[in-house]
């Protein structure tokens, strides 16, 4: 981020870095910063401040642990997070490898600097040592100075920031004692590396944190929030404390020339001295540990805050419905209101650190605003004022969740205790907004709580989706209070978890509710029936979705979406095409919440410290879609090979041998080929493609075609294309086929037991025929004959017969199957898998 101008409030978000950036430096002349990251992909890059535009990167560094640029902006030097070498470039040649590169033997050095007065010297330090480096174009001198404590009587170390004095050959270090240990020149080479301790000063009773220089003077910043001004001889000439704002974290001075120009003698403070000469330096910037920015005027005494940011995790964020306000809530207790398009800050309430926000929403009008609790509190506030207005304290777990309905008369909530609560405004003055009760309708994590419209009707409907696969409705119009009642309570998923939904958009004539799930799907779901009517292919961008939102602009529609790392849009009508989603990376330390503004024309995005606003831009989505391809191509490209491949003749190979089938295979009559097969052929044809479907999921395939015209004709589909199967056996088939892993973890999970469990045949017989979706007997029996291969290429029932007598069936399979079975033997030599490495 950088800030332009002494006076400027413009802020501009530059993107470069795939994870967090670790360290960051200025030239002398702010025209020059370079920043680098520790993450997979890590990088130094150097940027001109004057246009935000990257210059250089450079790759292969290992991680940043600590970074620095020269005043005359020449050298970048930077320690290595994952060696601890040393390394320096002249980023302005061409030349793009390093200038010395070396591994030092010593603790992470945490700090790193260069002389002002001398580009070729640096400075480093752990919390045990100090370093200093010198550099020509013969050799790299690195000197470790031994810490004598004995000599001086007294614990050396704890340091936190080193810097060289000005004017002179001394370096100091400031220590979390509050002491600072100044070294210099030990006389026996002119190489400025070669220092030495020559004495200790004690400068404050409190932690040091920052130690820096400007022009001649030497600046500290402490732990109790106040920067002190010394001169060469560690004497103070001048002392802000009245930040009030926490530990310092750094302290920045303006470039020269921008600080305007000088004021008038009288105006300017006078230093801390007997003589209190005028005190002069430049406009300087404090930040500190509580994500606080102060600026100092030159010609003033007065601090002006500039910035007062979450220093704690974001997960409540809200727009409101009607203005250009976004709520931001922090595990901080601080809650603020931001005008994103005029970049200020439109109020703000700090409840304290001890009362993290977790949750917070507006009602449809913008009225109130409701803030949920680390501890279960919840308050309905003035949005405008932020005064509290209501407050409940019923539920004792953290509020996850926080939703009002459509027409602001309820309020609900759910917690991390996995119960639903449900507040209703009154018609008392003093008390506008009464209780009304709980219900733990779930047994596990609560993922989504959201209000509706009944169909035909302006009544309002509440329901609640969780990580237990069940969907419930509350039945809000006849609880009293006390009593939360439910409607019903539906199972949705049979495997896949569910992670998000939202109501589905208005482009069809049914009325749909659309379910994200952990297996990379999209589900949409009767809003009525809440039975499922279609499964899609979601994104596929490392991890699934985690939430969605719905954006409307004009007569388009689209879904957007947070994986774990990044934000992305899908274009609406959803059918499975990849090419209608498009995403990057959002959040590196990961992406908490998503909530748009009401004319989604921005997206917000949490994740971390930090809350990002995003500009929607369809155009790049409709173009990413039409280069994908139209028709059937997009779903040919998700195939094996792609629409040449074996995968593809296989699938239309199988199509009309299901025609076969259809018309018996062993006919002697003239076959007629047509475009469709029955829909009873599409299991058959799935499991032939080596797509294992359950039941259900079989009936939900059959049950999407069968009903995908009834809202339009009233009349059911009986019959399946090529290209409907396709999309359907792409929509529908695991996105990242069957891992033998998850063979594993269920045999596992028969068996009770960890590592090479092992399970009793008659044991395992009689799960498979009693739990989950049940096998009868004689099914079971010819399933493992199958496997088996005792039928051998008997495929009829009357060559099976003729294999093995099916009285004897049985008798074969016990005679044939071990009483104990392990995993690896069921996988590889009745299920026929190959072997592999289970992680």
């Amino acid at each position: 981020v950088a800030r332009k101008g002494r006076r400027s409030s413009g802020i501009n978000a530059e993107y470069g870095h795939t994870s967090n950036i670790t360290c960051i430096a200025a030239s002398a002349n702010k025209r020059w910063a370079v920043m680098g990251d520790a993450g997979p992909d890590n990088m130094i890059s150097v940027w001109d401040l004057t246009t935000g535009t990257p210059i250089r990167n450079i790759f292969d560094v290992g991680g940043v642990l600590s970074l620095s640029i020269s005043n005359d902006a020449r050298y970048v030097a930077a320690i290595s997070a994952s060696t601890n070498e040393f390394m320096i470039w002249d980023w302005t040649s061409e030349n793009e490898d390093t200038l010395y590169r070396q591994e030092i033997d010593a603790h992470p050095q945490t700090f790193l600097a260069f002389n002002p007065e001398n580009s070729h010297e640096l400075v480093s330090n752990s919390l045990h040592e100090v370093i200093f480096y010198h550099f020509d174009t013969d050799k790299l001198t690195v000197h470790i100075p031994n810490l004598p404590e004995k000599d001086f009587n007294r614990t050396i170390g704890n340091f936190s920031q080193s810097c060289f004095k000005p004017g002179c050959t001394e370096a100091i270090a400031g220590s979390k004692d509050g002491t600072v240990t100044v070294f210099d020149c030990d006389g026996t080479s002119e190489n400025g590396a070669y220092k030495r301790v020559t004495k200790i000063v004690k400068l404050m009773d409190d932690p040091i944190t920052v130690v820096s220089t400007y022009e001649s003077m030497v600046v500290v910043g402490s732990r109790d929030g106040s920067v002190r001004f010394y001169d060469s001889q560690m004497r103070i000439k001048n002392w802000y404390g009245t930040f009030d704002a926490g530990s310092i974290d750094s302290v920045s001075f303006a470039a020269k020339g921008d600080d305007g120009q000088a004021g008038e003698a009288k105006a300017i403070p006078a230093q801390s001295t007997l003589e209190a000469t005028p005190f002069i330096i430049t406009d300087f910037t404090v930040s500190t540990e509580e994500s606080i920015v102060c600026n100092v005027p030159a010609r003033t005494n007065k601090v002006e805050r500039l910035l007062q940011e979450h220093n704690d995790s974001i997960k409540a964020i809200d727009t409101h419905p009607l203005n250009n306000y976004v709520a931001m809530g922090s595990y901080c207790g601080l809650l603020k209101v931001w005008d994103y398009i005029n970049k200020t800050e439109a109020n703000k309430r700090n409840f304290g650190v001890s009362n993290e926000i977790t949750a917070l929403c507006y009602d449809a009008i913008g009225e109130n605003l409701a803030v949920g609790f680390y501890d279960g509190t919840i308050l309905i506030l003035d949005s405008i004022t932020l005064e509290t207005v209501a407050e409940f304290t019923h539920a004792k777990a953290l509020i996850t969740q926080l939703a009002f309905s459509h027409d602001c008369i309820f309020l609900a909530a759910t917690d991390l205790d996995t119960t639903t609560t449900l507040i209703k405004r009154s018609t008392d003055s003093e008390n506008p907004w009464m209780y009304i009760g709980r219900n733990k309708a779930h047994y596990k994590a609560i993922v989504n709580i959201l209000f509706g419209v009944a169909l035909d009707s302006n009544v309002p409907r509440l329901l609640s989706l969780g990580v237990d696969r069940n969907l419930v409705e509350y039945d809000i119009l006849n609880s009293t209070e006390d009593n939360l009642l439910i409607m019903s309570t539906d199972k949705i998923e049979q495997s896949a978890m569910p992670v998000s939904c939202a109501w589905y958009p208005p482009i069809n004539k049914e009325h749909f509710l659309l379910i994200a799930n952990s297996e990379y799907k999209y589900k949409l779901l009767n809003a009525t029936t809440k039975r499922c009517r279609k499964t899609l292919m979601g994104p596929t961008l490392g991890s699934h979705v985690q939430k969605i939102v719905n954006l409307n602009r004009g007569d388009k529609h689209y879904i957007a979406f947070i994986t774990e790392d990044k934000i992305g849009m899908t274009l609406l009508p959803l059918d499975g095409n990849p090419h209608n989603t498009t995403a990057l990376l959002g959040h590196c330390d990961g992406a908490t919440n998503l909530v748009s503004c009401p004319q989604s024309r921005f997206l917000f995005t949490a994740g971390g410290k930090v809350c990002r606003m995003w500009e929607v831009n369809p155009d790049v989505l409709h173009g990413t879609a039409a280069l994908g391809g139209s028709g059937l191509d997009p779903f040919y490209q998700l195939l094996e090979g792609g629409k040449g491949g074996p995968l593809a003749r296989e699938m239309e190979e199988y199509f009309y041998y299901a025609q076969m089938r259809s018309q018996s295979v062993a006919t002697t009559e003239h076959r007629k080929v047509g475009k469709y097969v029955t829909l009873d052929e599409v299991p058959n044809i799935m499991r032939a493609l080596g797509f294992y479907p359950s039941e259900l999921e079989v009936q939900d395939m059959i049950n999407e075609v069968k009903f995908s015209q009834y809202v339009e004709t009233g009349k059911t589909v009986t019959e399946i294309d090529l290209a409907t199967l396709i999309k359907l056996y792409c929509n529908h088939r695991p996105v990242f086929g069957l891992p033998l892993y998850k063979v594993y973890d269920a045999f596992h999970t028969l068996a009770g037991a960890d590592g090479n469990a092992q399970i009793d045949r008659g044991l395992l017989l009689s799960l498979l025929q009693n739990r989950g979706e049940h096998i009868s007997e004689p099914e079971l029996a010819e399933y493992l004959a199958s496997l088996l291969d005792l039928y051998g290429s008997a495929t009829n029932t009357e060559d099976k017969m003729a294999a093995v007598e099916p009285s004897k069936v049985g008798e074969t399979l016990e005679a044939i199957l071990p009483e104990v079975l392990d995993a690896d033997l069921f996988t590889e030599h009745i299920l026929g898998f190959v072997p592999a490495t289970v992680e």
